[in-house]
């Protein structure tokens, strides 16, 4: 994600007097990609690419944390600004003849590492000043009151969501905060109006009565929400499970920057320094009396694990070697314990680099501070592989979607897991299904065995168009015992056009690989057959039915292993045939609902003479086959024609009911 940063507020963390071109040429070397600066009003704004695992850099304080490091490394005096901000600064209640009672605070500890709050009273509503409102507007953040401010303000700047209660409004609906899981069915009402139905499993507050008071970590309620009648606040610090937020922000679309940060595992030790400046704020632009002790649950304190790391492994990683003393002064103004035991590191990330893991994730923190620019460019000792995987052809791969593409197929990119109903569809039983264990949804649950559901379903959504034909070149994925499933490249191809349409297409891409030898065997069913190329079969083809409106699919997969070797890049070298072949045209009167697949069928295998047949036109119930005799050692004449030919009426006329149009 980016984030924004206006210079003179990133000063206020970092003491430098370095121009904020410089800032951004030096951080990106080694760290946040600075992408841009803005000029918005009287300030520069720096646009920072946070990687998704670095959630401690997106703040304000996290970026100057950064900096102050990196800025050091090119001797450019920088140094993060100190922050004493302990709980012992928050004062006692200002009456104690005037305090108000907290909340009762249900909290199950498997949902919340960290739970703090305090109770303000008597908060004087004033206009957002305008320094705030400024750093609000130039990080593209509405500006409100300070009543409301304040804890955009602060969660921006420290990187820790904040949440303000009507203090007043939550004890109304009985003075209680159960943090559960909601129930299927579950309903409630954000701030902004918007109402959503949960689906089971949303970390959410209750009162006593089981309605929903807050979406924690991600937005508030319109119960609980300040208002213009808000005289007291209950100021809200709480660290949710990053699974269970990510789980209800992308099960109801809910993106906020909470969400964003809280789904990433913020360092819990941060929701002291968030509540206390906060708190220092409501007092100087609200006015607010402190009017509780501060609650505080931290009973699930995380410590990270120490990581052992030989300073060999590191110069082999690196390839170069860097002076131990180097290396440990490195880690430790990232802020890492480091214990030097010989020639081996002890290392202990701090709270707020959970990303740190491994020794490889040691080995880059020192690289990308050192200066990746330092590392020398040296070529690899081994020659580069020139060889590639027999079983892959992306030549082959990109011609045929140019080539589908250009005669009016639209590609799609559909999900490798698919819902159960998905599944069901294809020729696969549910239990042959590979099922997810952490599936992030409930309709995306199974790995897919077969490209065609998901292409049905992209044709029943749009139902307005037609003879709409999609396709897909992807891997499916067929389960193995004690193995990685078995990933399969396939080519799915669904059409409203007709069987014989759809087949000429697929001629016309084998015909581009001069793969000539292609038929459909159709034996007891006109709509369905196998694609062979030769003897080898490399498919299937087959009708199905338009949910909802009845309407004709012709489906086509492709297996593009058995397909690949057999793509020629050039058309291969035929003699000439020393004899002639003789054509000519058969018309026969079927019933109705003939297949017409078994028909063509016995007409080939009736003579070794006859090359090939097929369906030239329909009229009615006439239908006219083109076939074509030859024999490779003579020549042959109308005289020696003549028995097949009246064979091969003889025989459709009895096995098919048939009659011949015309005469012999």
């Amino acid at each position: 994600m980016n984030i924004l940063i206006p210079n003179k507020w990133l000063l206020e963390q970092l003491e430098t007097t370095l121009k904020p071109e410089k800032i951004q040429e030096f951080v990106s070397l080694c760290g946040p990609s600075v992408e841009r600066i803005y000029q918005r009003g009287n300030d520069e704004v720096y646009d920072i690419e946070i990687t998704t695992n670095r959630v401690d850099s997106m703040s304000v304080r996290g970026i100057a944390r950064e900096a102050a490091v990196i800025l050091e490394q090119f001797d450019v005096p920088a140094k993060l600004v100190s922050q004493s901000l302990l709980k012992k600064d928050i004062p006692k209640p200002t009456d104690s003849t005037k305090t108000l009672q907290l909340p009762k605070i249900i909290d199950q500890k498997k949902l919340c590492r960290r739970t703090m709050c305090v109770v303000l009273r008597d908060v004087q509503r004033t206009a957002t000043p305008k320094w705030m409102a400024d750093r609000l507007s130039q990080i593209e953040l509405n500006v409100h009151e300070s009543a409301i401010d304040i804890t955009n303000y602060v969660t921006h700047e420290l990187g820790h969501p904040i949440h303000a209660f009507d203090y007043d409004q939550v004890m109304k609906l009985g003075g209680e905060i159960n943090i559960t899981e909601a129930k299927k069915g579950d309903e409630f009402t954000t701030l902004d109006g918007e109402s959503y139905t949960c689906v089971g499993g949303e970390v959410v507050f209750k009162n006593p009565e089981g309605v929903i008071i807050d979406l924690p970590s991600i937005k508030g309620t319109s119960n609980t929400s300040i208002n213009d009648s808000t005289k007291n606040i209950l100021l809200w610090i709480e660290a949710i499970h990053p699974s269970k937020v990510r789980f209800a922000s992308m099960t109801h679309a809910i993106r906020t920057v909470a969400a964003q940060l809280s789904e990433k595992g913020i360092d819990s030790h941060l929701a002291e320094p968030t509540l206390v400046k906060a708190v220092q704020l409501y007092q100087e632009l609200c006015d607010v009396q402190i009017a509780s002790e501060v609650y505080d649950d931290f009973s699930k304190e995380e410590k990270l694990a120490t990581i052992i790391i030989d300073l060999k492994k590191i110069q082999d990683y690196l390839g170069i070697s860097i002076e131990k003393s180097q290396v440990v002064s490195i880690l430790e103004k990232l802020e890492c314990q480091v214990n030097a035991v010989k020639n081996t590191l002890h290392v202990t990330p701090p709270s707020f680099r959970k990303d740190l893991t491994i020794p490889a994730d040691i080995v880059e923190e020192i690289a990308r501070i050192y200066g990746y620019h330092n590392l020398p460019s040296v070529l690899m000792p081994t020659r580069i592989p020139l060889n590639k995987p027999k079983d892959v052809n992306f030549e082959a791969e990109e011609k045929t979607k140019h080539f589908l593409a250009d005669t009016g197929w639209f590609e799609i990119y559909s999900y490798s897991m698919v819902s159960e109903q998905l599944a069901k569809n294809s020729a696969y039983k549910i239990e042959e299904h590979l099922k997810l264990a952490n599936s992030l949804t409930e309709d995306k649950v199974y790995l897919r065995r077969s490209l065609i559901p998901s292409l049905e379903e992209m044709i029943e959504k749009n139902p307005q168009e037609e003879n709409l034909s999609v396709f897909e070149l992807a891997n499916v994925y067929h389960p193995r015992t004690d193995q990685l499933p078995l990933e399969t490249l396939y080519l799915g191809m669904v059409s409203q056009k007709s069987l014989r349409k759809t087949k000429g297409d697929l001629s016309s891409l084998l015909q581009k690989f001069y793969i000539t030898d292609f038929e459909v065997k159709q034996k007891t069913d006109e709509n369905r057959g196998k694609i062979l190329v030769g003897k080898i079969e490399i498919g299937k083809i087959w009708i199905d039915t338009l949910k909802g409106t009845g309407k004709k699919m012709t489906c086509i997969e492709i297996e593009m292993k058995a397909l690949l070797p057999l793509i020629k890049t050039h058309p291969a070298y035929k003699a000439l045939p020393k004899t002639a072949s003789i054509k000519e045209q058969l018309t026969f009167t079927l019933p109705a609902k003939t297949q017409i697949g078994p028909v063509l069928q016995t007409i080939r295998e009736i003579d070794g003479n006859i090359k090939q047949v097929t369906l030239d036109d329909v009229y009615q119930a006439n239908h006219t086959f083109s076939i074509e005799y030859w024999n490779e050692k003579k020549n042959l004449s109308n005289e020696l024609i003549k028995p097949l030919r009246e064979k091969i009426v003889k025989t459709i006329e009895k096995d098919y009911s048939a009659k011949l149009v015309g005469k012999i």
